[in-house]
């Protein structure tokens, strides 16, 4: 089944409610702000926006997806910039897991692709593969439970960092619009059988319980709200019958 996500349209609003709207370009500007050097692989580019914004600002990307509509959408929007940018772009379909490329790159986006992987070490000991020495590794994916037919994982920050961390050091988790947004720089060494610092893990716990905090307080609201409406509808019922 093709997934077919309309990046580009909800980031434009052309699509879906403002909110996504507004939580899209938050989470794409984040996206290109932790960028690191000049050479960038857009893994899942999708509709090609995040590839064809940092292009606007110079950088060389390579944009690989699997859906061969979202290719042919990127190439299409890729027509509609000036000579410099085409020239700075290239979209490719492909399957990254088994791309042979000895091409490196300094960055590497990994924008809502590991929740599609029942094993996301797959797709991460691939993109160590394809960094340079010290390079950067950017990636968001839902927080918690999403319910999509092709999630077959549910993310927090605590079991990200930990997936992350053989291959890659945590510098920054932050939360945008229910996504988690996620830095980190490639290791030098492959850390074996070796569990996260107890100080990474701290954070991540921390992080995850100062979230889950807000959130049932939300609802806690939420439940409230709506009790009050039901007392004040059934009061107004009573009266209504006497």
């Amino acid at each position: 089944m093709v997934i077919h996500d309309r990046v580009n349209e909800r980031y434009y609003g052309l699509v879906n409610s403002i909110e996504s709207h507004e939580a899209t370009r938050a989470r794409v500007h984040w996206i290109c702000r932790s960028v690191v050097g000049s050479t960038v692989l857009d893994v899942g580019c999708s509709q090609g926006i995040i590839s064809i914004l940092l292009a606007r600002e110079g950088l060389r990307v390579t944009g690989i997806d699997l859906e061969e509509e979202s290719i042919r959408y990127a190439k299409r929007e890729l027509t509609k910039e000036s000579g410099s940018v085409r020239e700075n772009v290239k979209f490719l379909l492909t399957d990254v897991t088994e791309w042979k490329t000895n091409t490196l790159f300094d960055t590497v986006i990994l924008g809502e692709i590991l929740e599609h992987f029942a094993n996301p070490s797959i797709l991460l000991r691939q993109a160590f593969r394809l960094l340079k020495d010290d390079g950067t590794l950017v990636v968001t994916v839902p927080y918690g439970y999403h319910p999509f037919y092709d999630h077959k994982q549910t993310f927090y920050a605590g079991n990200l960092g930990a997936s992350l961390d053989p291959w890659f050091e945590v510098n920054q988790i932050e939360l945008q619009h229910k996504y988690l947004c996620c830095k980190a720089r490639k290791r030098r060494v492959i850390k074996e059988d070796v569990l996260p610092d107890t100080s990474n893990l701290m954070a991540w716990i921390e992080f995850d319980s100062k979230q889950f905090k807000q959130l049932e307080k939300k609802y806690q609201d939420t439940m409230n709200y709506r009790k009050a409406a039901y007392d004040q509808a059934m009061q107004q019922l009573k009266k209504q019958k006497k």
